[in-house]
């Protein structure tokens, strides 16, 4: 039975979800962990398909606001972070989720969460949040890294020690220490960042507004611009098993790269609507969610996932 702070799951459904309950769903962000896609997005909805994203049902979770992101560690252990600060988490894979933190009088929406170990996590979000856990999720501290009250929309693992955080208004700081402590780094851009995806050479790619793509190849201390046409928003970004990036953002943009992010070509999406997320489906396919739940269109030339 559950008690005190966490907030026990109801049941999760075992019958698929309707088609049109699916076009119908805001999905905001997701993971892949083998054959298994856990998606999260509006009103506190966990969806979870376990055949390429044809079919998906519902996770057993508590009443939530919007869920914004969502992480596993190497294990079936996940958090998943939203409006009010909630924070959800997962012991099975995603099939079920206890909420084991919130705070919706600091009216701070998280946007981002990381597992650095099964044990160590960090959640960032609106208005300089930032929350750490060294229990498994258990327990959550609060701690100030920046002197302002700027967005932190993004964090990202660069190598064992070495992580960057993307925010609004070009910020990014890194830490050397594994989130001990950051410090300011000379940004690029004045636009907000969003999001950003470690290629598989190393090399660190950011992107956000008006559809800025900027890369760095010494763990995000430098940057160039990375020329891309579209002024669209991206939102997002994947690194497919193969070690292919794709994008993911406004207008039903998606571009992708192979050549660990110098370059991007477009994906053809077949939709204008918002995109939130992309990720592996079937071979030579893309999972794109978003504002109308998730379609899947052909990736070219795709690499297929790792045996």
């Amino acid at each position: 039975m559950c008690c005190g702070l966490f907030v026990c799951a109801a049941a999760a459904q075992t019958n698929p979800l309707p088609a049109r309950t699916m076009e119908r769903l805001l999905l905001t962000d997701a993971h892949r962990s083998g054959s298994r896609v856990v998606a999260v997005g509006d009103r506190g909805y966990i969806v979870v398909s376990d055949d390429e994203g044809r079919t998906w049902r519902r996770a057993g979770s508590p009443e939530a606001p919007l869920l914004t992101a969502v992480d596993f560690s190497a294990d079936a252990t996940g958090l998943a972070v939203g409006h009010d600060a909630v924070i959800l988490a997962t012991s099975d894979g995603g099939k079920t989720w206890t909420q084991v933190f919130a705070a919706p009088a600091e009216q701070r929406p998280l946007l981002d969460v990381i597992h650095l170990s099964k044990d160590t996590a960090i959640a960032i979000g609106a208005y300089g949040a930032y929350y750490e856990s060294a229990d498994a999720g258990r327990s959550w501290n609060a701690r100030k890294i920046i002197a302002d009250d700027k967005h932190l929309n993004a964090i990202l693992r660069v190598s064992d020690a070495r992580l960057l955080i993307l925010g609004e208004a070009g910020t990014i700081l890194a830490s050397n220490d594994a989130g001990k402590t950051w410090t300011p780094v000379a940004s690029p851009y004045k636009g907000s960042f969003f999001g950003g995806v470690v290629a598989a050479d190393g090399s660190v790619v950011a992107f956000g507004l008006r559809g800025r793509i900027y890369r760095s190849t010494d763990g995000g201390d430098a940057w160039t611009q990375v020329q891309n046409a579209s002024l669209a928003a991206i939102m997002s970004g994947e690194r497919l098993p193969d070690g292919a990036i794709v994008l993911a953002g406004a207008a039903g943009t998606a571009l992708v790269s192979r050549d660990n992010g110098q370059s991007f070509v477009p994906v053809e999406t077949g939709t204008t609507r918002a995109l939130a997320k992309a990720v592996l489906g079937a071979a030579n396919q893309l999972l794109l969610l978003g504002e109308a739940g998730v379609r899947a269109v052909p990736l070219a030339t795709s690499a297929r996932r790792a045996p």
